[in-house]
This record gives C-alpha cells, sequence and structure tokens, in this order.
C-alpha cells in the first residue's frame, strides 16, 4: 500500500463495526495520525539548527477482531516519516499482530505486541502525539514478540499483574536482539490512584546484558491527572540508562487542556542523536520541558500548539551543549 493511500485511509477511518457469515466474530477497523508544523530556533545539531518543516510522525490503521467470546486478536499497520530534520521519505511496518485468548479474568497474548514496560505510563501520560513516554523516547522497545499474560491477583481487582516473555525473533516494529523476561505489579488503593512497579532483565551478546527497574504513581481524574517516575537501565559494558520525570494535564475548559511535563536524564542519551525527531547530544545530562494546550477541534481532532526546549549541563570537556528548542502546531486526528 503506497504511503498517501493509507494515510487516506486512516484519515477516512471511523471505527467500524463489521459482521461476519458467522454469527458471532466481529471486526472492527479504526486508525489515527498526528504530525507537526515545526520550527527549530535552536539546536546542538548543525542540521537541526533553524530547520522547519511539516512532518507526520504516526500513521495508525488498525484492526480489532472478537473471533469468539473468549478470543480476539489485533492487526496494526504503521506509516511515518523520518525522524530526521528537514527529510520526509516515508516508511511502513507492523506495529502489533498478535491474537489472544480470555481465561477467566487473565488474558494471554500470542505475537508482537505492547510490552509491559510503559503500557500503564503512556495510557496515564495521555499525549503519546505530543512525545513519547521517556523510556520510549531513549530508545527502550515498545513492542516484542512473545507470549504476554495479565489480569487481577485479588477479588477486588486493587492488585494486578502484567508479564511477558519477549522471544529473540525479529519482525515488525521489534527493535529487541535479546531474549527479554518483562513483569509489573500494579497497586490501585482508590479509583484515582495507582502505583506500578516494573523490572525486566534482556540477554544480549557479550557482556551487555540489560535490567530495567522503573517505580511509577499517578492520580488520574477527568479534571487533572498527574504522575511521576524513576527508571534504570543497566546495560552491561554500554552506558547505562537512568531518568526521572513527571507531568500534569487538566481541563481548563469544555475543550481545551493544559498539558505539561519535565524529563530529567541522569546520565547523558545511550541513543543520543538517534532519536527520531526528538535527538539528544550523548555527551551531556539533560532536563526537557514539554508544555502546550490542546484544543479540540471536532469529537475527533485536536490541535495543539507546543513547545519543547531541552537544556543540557556541561560535559565531561566542560562544555554546554546548545539548547534545543522545537516550536510546533501539532495536529491529531484520532479514530480508534
Amino acid at each position: 500500500m503506497k504511503p498517501w493511500a493509507l494515510l487516506g485511509v486512516v484519515i477516512l477511518s471511523a471505527p467500524i463495526p463489521l459482521r461476519c457469515a458467522v454469527a458471532e466474530p466481529t471486526l472492527s477497523i479504526g486508525g489515527l495520525l498526528f504530525g507537526d508544523v515545526y520550527a527549530v530556533p535552536s539546536h546542538h545539531q548543525e542540521q537541526g539548527d533553524g530547520s522547519a518543516g511539516l512532518v507526520l510522525r504516526r500513521g495508525y490503521l488498525t484492526f480489532n477482531t472478537d473471533l469468539s467470546k473468549n478470543w480476539f486478536g489485533r492487526f496494526r499497520f504503521e506509516l511515518n516519516q523520518s525522524g530526521q530534520f528537514e527529510t520526509y521519505s516515508f516508511k511502513t511496518s507492523v506495529k502489533d499482530l498478535f491474537v489472544g485468548r480470555k481465561l477467566g479474568r487473565q488474558s494471554l497474548l500470542l505475537g508482537l505486541s505492547p510490552t509491559p514496560t510503559f503500557d500503564l505510563i503512556e495510557s496515564a501520560w495521555a499525549f503519546r502525539y505530543l512525545a513519547r513516554t521517556p523510556l520510549d523516547l531513549q530508545g527502550v522497545a515498545s513492542r516484542d514478540n512473545g507470549i504476554a499474560i495479565k489480569g487481577p491477583i485479588n477479588a477486588s481487582g486493587t492488585f494486578s499483574y502484567r508479564a511477558m516473555l519477549g522471544l529473540e525473533a525479529d519482525f515488525g516494529n521489534e527493535t529487541d536482539d535479546g531474549r527479554r523476561w518483562m513483569g509489573a505489579l500494579n497497586w490501585k488503593p482508590s479509583e484515582h490512584w495507582t502505583i506500578d512497579l516494573y523490572t525486566d532483565h534482556e540477554t544480549l551478546s557479550g557482556p551487555r546484558d540489560r535490567t530495567t527497574w522503573q517505580i511509577f504513581a499517578a492520580y488520574q481524574s477527568d479534571s487533572l491527572s498527574w504522575g511521576t517516575q524513576y527508571s534504570r537501565q543497566d546495560r552491561g559494558e554500554d552506558p547505562p540508562l537512568e531518568l526521572a520525570s513527571a507531568f500534569a494535564h487538566g481541563r481548563v475548559g469544555q475543550k481545551t487542556r493544559l498539558v505539561g511535563r519535565i524529563d530529567r536524564l541522569l546520565e547523558p542519551s545511550p541513543k543520543g542523536n538517534d532519536i527520531a525527531y526528538l535527538p539528544y547530544d550523548p555527551s551531556a545530562r539533560a532536563t526537557t520541558l514539554i508544555g502546550g494546550v490542546e484544543f479540540q477541534a471536532t469529537p475527533h481532532i485536536f490541535i495543539t500548539p507546543n513547545t519543547v526546549v531541552t537544556y543540557y549541563d556541561r560535559n565531561k570537556e566542560g562544555l554546554r551543549p546548545k539548547t534545543d528548542v522545537y516550536v510546533r502546531l501539532t495536529l491529531f486526528i484520532d479514530f480508534e
């Protein structure tokens, strides 16, 4: 499928329930896309400094199916443009491809599916179209091929778990190259509060095994939500990844929300200049500020003027990289 053909389908696709010949199975089709008109008045990279343009950062075309009372599945196709400045080539990939089975109150997934690393954080953050969650932004994979299971632990559901075994399979949006064990425990003491503990271990060739620890706490309501996290990933002989982050967003009108986030890199970004759309100088610790005002134009269209600023500490040479400043007008179309 050509990129612009997929783009048209995503724009026009509201969720459409389709009945198959068999009475029970159902299929729904949905999609979303988001992109920016942007200007970069200041940047640590020469090619970014002073750049401007229009970029489609993400488009999804999603097929969800309920095969029976207990069986379900998803196929999601992804479209995006290059994350390099003023480079507009398209690429496509498979984002999700899994089949699931409900086992009482538990759910089992097989295939390419979201990892438990920051699925909960992304839901609470709720502004994926402005920026990926901190670990996602720094290159920790959001998808893996393997086996996942989740569900409540106690009768009331205040305690729950998520677990996944990522296999060494290179397919779709799979970006890991080792076997990865992932697990999370979640506690919801009340309707609005949640505390989440996460860890994983990935086996890689050479002395490069990676172990991640993370704690996340959040408050969510219709009018105000906020969250905070601390994450650390030890990476063997590779540089470590350590960060802290906090966000808040709330309604200031029926169709208007304010949003803000601060990320603090406690170690220089291991992925650095290879990060799409928001690259980091890899030589220094950094603080990123994200702020915007979301306007809901229609039930499915959101327009958000926003700014992203990254300040750097002095590096080992005593130099401070140039501050990154992005001024963006972001369009988000959601029919998921």
